[in-house]
């Protein structure tokens, strides 16, 4: 799901090529995929392929002011360190060299820059490979440091090693996957440099157990966070899609409807880009449900919806029920003769379904009416409002022309309107 960090326009950018994505992998809609994926649970902490890569993009979006926050306790420390190593810690002079180099000329620029890059990229796909080269790192000059100090009799705490990791699982948002192979390292190094060069006497054994427990309970934290994360994401994203759902067809809501329209025509505003909005009504439905009952005419919405998704299916194209029996679409980019072709192919192949229709006045089977506005480039900005009227007024020409047809007009060839 969207990050709140997005604007409107990428919200529906997003939603649309989530859509497009999961239509083109597994000819099931995102709700059933939501529900499914529920269903089977997650304790791998893995979702199927078509709903993973939606919520890494989540999790890398939403966890930019927690990783900014590590960071930044991760420089006050830096800074402060210098401050109070001899005072307070006690650190012997012929150290200071050493830690000042390691703190002022390598983790505090390294923090700056990696600060900058989840600042400024904070939904690329790289940001996990940094965070975890950023932990190394910083594992890596601590236990330097502390092989260094102990040949002074300086016992800089090897638990830094464990306070780390706890801090990263906790605040890094990156996946406990990416993040454990890291940890088991980390850990591995920690204890392999206590055996083999630290002999200060007689806490050896009591770091090495304390940071192991850390460790462990990093892992544990790790886990149960990203568990909750998933749950949290999974529930919020199926709720987003039921509140702008037809529960019936599975196309956008009425509500949906209108704002995703509403955002299409923006952005065809920006770019000055043509777009058409188009009407579209089943002929003789009343008729239909009468003759074959409420539950066939539910069945038929739903295979013409079917088809109606399959005709907006590049990222800015829109589709959805508007009431009843009738849908609206919007079709970005196009003059006005590839727009008509759309037009002809969708109308063609809800036909092509040969759903049984044995009292409509115009085919044995389910036909539609479609009615088309086409706004240019040079159109100027039209009012959705303006532009459905037309639509609509298109529509009903249709079949007052008797059914089963496209009228496709120019908005500039309308007489002029308030909208």
């Amino acid at each position: 799901m969207p990050n709140k960090e997005t604007t409107s326009a990428e919200l529906y950018r997003l939603e649309r090529a989530e859509e497009q994505q999961w239509a083109e992998g597994a000819q099931q809609t995102p709700t059933e995929l939501l529900r499914e994926q529920r269903e089977r649970g997650f304790a791998t902490l893995w979702f199927r392929p078509e709903l993973e890569a939606d919520f890494c993009r989540y999790l890398r979006l939403s966890g930019r002011l927690s990783r900014l926050t590590l960071l930044s306790i991760a420089f006050l420390a830096m800074a402060i360190t210098p401050l109070i190593d001899t005072t307070l810690l006690g650190m012997p002079e012929p150290l200071v060299p050493l830690s000042r180099w390691l703190q002022l000329g390598g983790m505090i620029p390294l923090l700056l820059g990696v600060g900058l890059f989840c600042w400024k990229r904070p939904d690329a796909a790289a940001i996990e490979l940094v965070m975890v080269l950023l932990f190394l790192g910083f594992i890596a000059g601590l236990l330097g440091q502390r092989i260094v100090d102990a040949r002074y009799g300086f016992d800089l705490p090897v638990e830094f090693i464990g306070i780390c990791t706890v801090t990263m699982f906790a605040l890094a948002r990156i996946r406990f996957w990416v993040m454990l192979p890291a940890a088991v390292v980390a850990g591995i190094a920690a204890i392999g440099v206590e055996i083999a060069f630290i002999h200060i006497e007689p806490n050896v054994n009591y770091h090495v157990f304390a940071t192991v427990v850390l460790m462990v309970v990093a892992v544990c934290a790790g886990y149960s966070l990203e568990y909750f994360i998933r749950w949290t994401w999974l529930n919020g994203t199926l709720l987003h899609y039921l509140s702008r759902q037809d529960s019936l067809t599975g196309l956008l809501n009425r509500y949906a409807l209108e704002d995703a329209l509403e955002q299409a025509q923006a952005q065809a505003a920006r770019e000055s880009a043509g777009y058409a909005v188009a009407m579209i009504d089943i002929d003789a439905f009343g008729a239909y449900n009468d003759h074959y009952g409420h539950q066939e005419g539910d069945a038929a919405l739903r295979r013409v919806a079917a088809v109606l998704r399959a005709g907006a299916r590049r990222p800015l194209d829109v589709c959805g029920r508007y009431g009843g029996e009738e849908f609206a679409m919007l079709w970005m980019h196009g003059d006005a003769d590839e727009i008509r072709a759309l037009a002809e192919n969708v109308c063609s192949a809800i036909a092509a379904e040969r759903i049984p229709h044995a009292v409509s006045p115009v085919a044995e089977w389910v036909t539609v009416s479609i009615g088309v506005c086409h706004i240019g480039p040079d159109d100027g900005r039209v009012g959705l409002s303006a532009a459905l009227r037309k639509a609509d007024a298109l529509l009903y020409e249709a079949k007052a022309r008797g059914r089963n047809r496209v009228l496709c007009e120019r908005f500039s060839s309308w007489p002029d309107d308030d909208g």
